[in-house]
């Protein structure tokens, strides 16, 4: 696509405009990636559209020209989604009886987790396309990707394999009973006394996540996933500062706890991903609420959580890469996926590795203690809680009040880095995803107390923080690769000449991850420009005001 020399200003005036909206500015930076040489697929992940929206736009364009940009400017009805599907159709591996199967498995009483697998394979054999579902289901479109590769490979072992994990799950969960059938979650003990804090369930008694649909049907696994993205402290304006704490804390520790007794640790990827974002937000949360307790009382539960957040963080590293090069490789020819196949094998033998270590470090006693002694930390206020913030000796203030200050001060954080955006470094840009992360965490914790606006504020943060997000994949999937690449031909000296593998291939991909790396920098003005536009400060403005 070509832009004239006017046409170039006027989009590059869009985006400087603080008046434009931020529609307005994303796409003239579409048109402008575009106009510059970029691919679809990078520009959609640059501006955070799914790729059928960010061609919807070009021709608009083609056919409108910079009308398009008028304030009485109606689009067409949109184009339907382009199926992002490769490789056999669901539907034509489904038959009608592993169809019905699928289906009772939604009348059951099984996880959420499971709950969207099921879904996401129905929905490809209704002809979905893998963008709608992963709207539907709250994946990511490579990791909807995944599992219909995965049944295409393994058939309906990916739910028996499922199942089994989900059994052992919800035994372990269930052994947790009070005198009176319901979870003892605070208290951490079971009906003899005895410590139970590594069973914990569900709060109120509950079962654990993934009740049944609504009806057993197949729109069930996305009533769940919306359930699921529901999910809060239950924090009320009423609360004291430390009590706020002690609920987010809570919940995200019980997070962390359900994934590390699932019994699909190692098997299922996202159980590791999400037992480390647990940690995560918990580091974070004692970095939110840093007054609410005695200092040296909360340091070493930070420092156990670095520390399982690290262990974590090794076998979670090596998942994203494995998962994006089987990707990429699934669409080489017989030829060039053989050098594609060594690395993988080489980063899944070491992943072996990082999953053993992981597994005797949640079954150590170090990690028991830990447990055992953060759940007593979260129970006991007495001698844990700092003096709770006042306005005078008497007068405390309530998260109610307190809850603007946390949001504007990690906001402030953000902006700080404005000034130096345009020489930023890779590290840099690392940092101010930290703070884009710290941001959107906050607000997560507080959006009970928050106006209606916060929510699309938080997937606007999350939206930035994915983007940077990106880039740092990208550069270090390129540092690995090209470390691998260097020590293959050593590696090769003792194999004959005929059977050494072609490094080409590699070399192909390292040069399409730094190209699409160099697009998200040179491309980062916009995004950077709509977080600091007026729309989002409104946004965020109004989101501080509870309605």
């Amino acid at each position: 696509m070509k832009l004239n020399d006017e046409q170039r200003i006027h989009l590059q005036r869009i985006i400087e405009d603080p008046s434009s909206t931020d529609e307005a500015r994303r796409n003239a930076g579409i048109l402008l990636q575009y106009a510059d040489g970029a691919q679809t697929r990078d520009i959609a992940r640059a501006v955070g559209l799914s790729e059928s929206r960010t061609r919807f736009w070009r021709k608009v364009f083609e056919r409108h020209g910079m009308d398009m940009f008028s304030e009485d400017f109606t689009p067409e009805r949109r184009a339907p989604r382009e199926s992002t599907a490769s490789g056999p159709d669901p539907a034509h591996l489904l038959s009608d009886d592993d169809a019905a199967r699928l289906r009772s498995m939604l009348d059951g009483d099984v996880g959420e987790d499971l709950q969207k697998r099921v879904h996401l394979i129905l929905s490809y054999s209704s002809g979905k396309s893998t963008n709608q579902i992963a709207r539907e289901i709250g994946l990511s479109e490579s990791r909807t990707r995944f599992w219909r590769k995965a049944f295409e490979r393994d058939g309906m072992r990916i739910f028996d394999l499922r199942q089994r994990g989900e059994r052992g799950r919800q035994e372990t969960a269930g052994s947790g009973k009070d005198a009176d059938g319901g979870q003892d979650v605070r208290s951490g003990q079971d009906s003899d006394g005895g410590e139970n804090v590594r069973r914990s369930g569900k709060p109120d008694g509950g079962k654990p996540d993934g009740g049944k649909p609504d009806g057993g049907k197949p729109d069930g696994g996305k009533k769940a996933a919306k359930s699921a993205k529901k999910k809060s402290p239950g924090l009320l304006p009423s609360d004291s500062y430390n009590t706020a704490a002690r609920k987010v804390l809570r919940m995200h520790f019980e997070e962390m706890l359900r994934h590390g007794e699932s019994g699909m640790l190692g098997e299922d990827p996202e159980v590791v991903h999400k037992m480390r974002v647990a940690t995560r937000r918990m580091r974070s949360a004692f970095d939110v609420f840093s007054q609410a307790f005695i200092p040296k009382k909360a340091k070493p539960h930070r420092k156990s959580l670095k520390r399982v957040g690290r262990v974590l963080g090794r076998v979670r590293d090596l998942d994203v890469l494995i998962m994006h090069m089987r990707e990429y490789a699934d669409g080489l020819s017989a030829e060039d996926a053989p050098a594609f196949e060594t690395l993988i094998q080489e980063w899944e033998a070491q992943r072996q590795k990082d999953l053993a270590a992981l597994r005797e470090f949640l079954r150590s006693d170090s990690y028991t203690s830990f447990c055992a002694a953060f759940e007593h930390f979260l129970a006991s206020e007495d001698g844990n809680a700092a003096p709770e913030p006042a306005v005078i000796e008497g007068v405390p203030k309530k998260i109610g009040q307190i809850a603007p200050v946390l949001v504007i001060e990690r906001f402030t954080d953000v902006l700080a880095f404005d000034a130096e955006l345009d020489t930023a470094t890779l590290d840099q840009l690392h940092q101010l995803r930290i703070q884009f992360k710290k941001l959107r965490y906050t607000m997560e914790f507080l959006v009970d107390i928050l106006g209606p606006q916060a929510k699309k504020v938080i997937k606007q943060v999350t939206d930035a923080q994915d983007y940077l997000g990106n880039l740092q994949d990208d550069q270090t999937a390129m540092e690995l690769i090209t470390a691998f690449t260097h020590e293959l031909d050593i590696r090769q000296s003792a194999r004959p000449l005929s059977e050494r593998l072609n490094t080409a291939p590699l070399l192909t991909y390292l040069a399409e991850r730094q190209s699409r790396k160099h697009t998200l920098l040179t491309s980062f003005g916009g995004t950077w420009a709509v977080f600091t536009g007026s729309d989002f400060r409104r946004r965020l403005l109004q989101s501080l005001l509870r309605a």
